[in-house]
């Protein structure tokens, strides 16, 4: 069976590797020029030598499968346990200890985020730089065609049997109102309807051959910050002190519209407050705004797909069943295992 995948993020990537290992045709297309969604490592710095995980800079493995998935990526070295060394920040004092270790490992990428999702990519075809704008049902009295033709905005087309949408949901929903008046998508349409997201800022600094301070990671509260990762700190090579400032969801939701050379000075100017006088200076720093950082609600099933075997389609995402990458992958996961059963003949 021929299968697209619209979407290279945890998800799409896992559903992807799976129902290739099964026997299943599958292409993978994704707009922007990587794959991993939010698991993103950014180069900057000389020479671009410098590794920054500006989406997520660690996560934990609370389900059995992606317990399982972890333990995979340790024996091919391409995560280890991190997070030890966390502080807290209450909003006046840093404290040397992190007051909501709830005592589960947590886990980050030593070749940064992204080395997972490339990791996922090699058992199927991703073609980047490829958005999809639509969707068109080929009908039943189809010959020598798909069921599915997906429509790319340089009005390229593929056809496939089966379409899994593996995108934010506000971005699904967009995909899916393309089919409402050929297919049964209407059912769809409401479920994710009112899925929305919180935004967040991530301000990456290098700050050169400076001491790198010893903690890992600053969980912030009462603070335009919600989180300060030492990215120094997960490199066997590090090539400068570096971090990566995640701003707290009121403050991107407030200053979404602001100039970003304001919005880098008030991050800055925190990360001074809780850091010292030294943070205050960086060498060079990057801003970067994701609008779909995380889902604000969570449906309460792994993924949906349509109750028509003749239209296989269906929705995997971090937002099915939470909002961690624990979560996409799994709804990935769940639905690959799902569909290869279904379709086994």
């Amino acid at each position: 069976m021929v299968i697209g995948i619209i979407g290279a993020g945890i998800s799409g990537l896992t559903a992807g590797r799976l129902l290739a290992k099964a026997g299943h045709e599958v292409t993978i297309f994704e707009k922007s020029t990587g794959y991993g969604g939010r698991m993103a490592t950014r180069y900057a710095g000389k020479n671009n030598e410098t590794r920054l995980d500006h989406g997520v800079s660690y996560f934990r493995a609370e389900s059995p499968e992606f317990q399982e998935f972890t333990v995979e990526l340790i024996d091919k070295k391409l995560i280890k346990t991190w997070g030890k060394k966390f502080s807290t920040f209450d909003g006046e004092n840093l404290y040397s200890w992190n007051s909501n270790d709830p005592g589960t490992s947590v886990f980050t990428s030593p070749e940064g985020m992204n080395s997972i999702g490339k990791y996922l990519s090699r058992w199927v075809d991703v073609r980047t730089n490829s958005k999809v704008g639509g969707l068109t049902h080929i009908g039943g009295n189809r010959t020598r065609k798909r069921t599915w033709m997906l429509n790319f905005t340089t009005s390229e087309t593929f056809g496939a049997d089966a379409v899994i949408i593996a995108l934010p949901a506000p971005q699904a929903y967009g995909i899916l109102v393309t089919t409402i008046d050929e297919t049964e998508t209407l059912t769809m349409v409401r479920q994710i309807d009112d899925i929305h997201y919180r935004p967040a800022y991530s301000l990456m600094l290098g700050y050169g051959k400076l001491d790198t301070p010893e903690w890992e990671g600053i969980i912030c509260q009462n603070s335009i910050l919600g989180f300060i990762s030492n990215e120094t700190s997960k490199r066997e090579q590090a090539h400068e002190c570096s971090f990566v400032l995640h701003a707290s969801e009121r403050f991107s939701r407030e200053h979404r519209h602001t100039d970003e050379d304001k919005v880098i000075r008030l991050m800055l100017a925190e990360f001074s407050k809780i850091a010292g006088g030294w943070a205050a200076s960086s060498d060079w720093h990057q801003l970067h705004f994701w609008k779909y950082s995380r889902a604000s609600k969570a449906l309460d099933q792994p993924f949906f797909e349509l109750q028509d075997e003749e239209k296989p389609l269906a929705l995997a995402g971090d937002y099915f069943e939470g909002n961690t990458v624990d979560s996409a992958y799994r709804s990935g996961y769940l639905l690959a295992k799902h569909w290869i059963e279904k379709f086994s003949d």
